[in-house]
């Protein structure tokens, strides 16, 4: 738990605006950061390039800097910061990523199936093929994959819209992942 301490006295030398506490949150965070934005394309099947990673990292910093530092403050010390840190990175990649693929899609709004017929025939196979795996899960499961992978929310929202304990939301995902696995072998 010293570990926790040590984060929790971070948060709040960054909320009372302590000299060089925000420099050593970034410097302490700056290569997880980079790190989730290119597994998350990766993982989304996007080419990240350094463009994106910046831009991206801006984008989780002003979020962390919005309304005063509301994201720290919404920091409890249950977990680690850097836990804490990763899903707002993840959040924020997969939004960022996903209006891009939009965007290349020719698509700047919701997604519909027209944008889906512009990929390649393969892609459009791997996509049903992913769909229906999904379909086949129970429907909590189901709903976290679709909130958490394709509409970027995280735990806390999740939880909320399902109301489950927040700290249940990783392991069901993890669990979500593994049968959907076992679907897809």
């Amino acid at each position: 738990m010293a570990s926790n301490s040590a984060d929790k006295n971070l948060v709040e030398g960054c909320l009372d605006r302590f000299p060089g506490a925000w420099n050593q949150l970034v410097d302490e965070n700056i290569q997880l950061i980079f790190h989730g934005i290119y597994q998350v394309g990766f993982r989304m099947g996007c080419q990240v390039t350094s463009e994106d990673v910046e831009d991206i990292t801006s984008e989780v910093f002003v979020e962390i800097l919005k309304e005063d530092f509301a994201f720290l403050r919404g920091y409890r010390g249950e977990s680690k910061l850097s836990t804490y840190l990763c899903t707002l990175v993840h959040r924020k990649a997969v939004q960022e990523f996903n209006k891009r693929v939009r965007y290349l899609n020719g698509n700047n709004g919701s997604v519909d199936s027209d944008s889906y017929s512009q990929g390649s025939t393969s892609d459009v196979v791997e996509n049903n093929i992913l769909r229906e795996a999904i379909s086949r899960l129970a429907m909590p499961e189901r709903a976290m994959i679709g909130m958490f992978y394709f509409e970027g929310r995280s735990y806390k929202e999740i939880s909320e819209i399902l109301g489950l304990a927040i700290n249940s939301i990783g392991p069901m995902l993890g669990r979500a992942r593994l049968k959907l696995k076992g679907l897809l072998a």
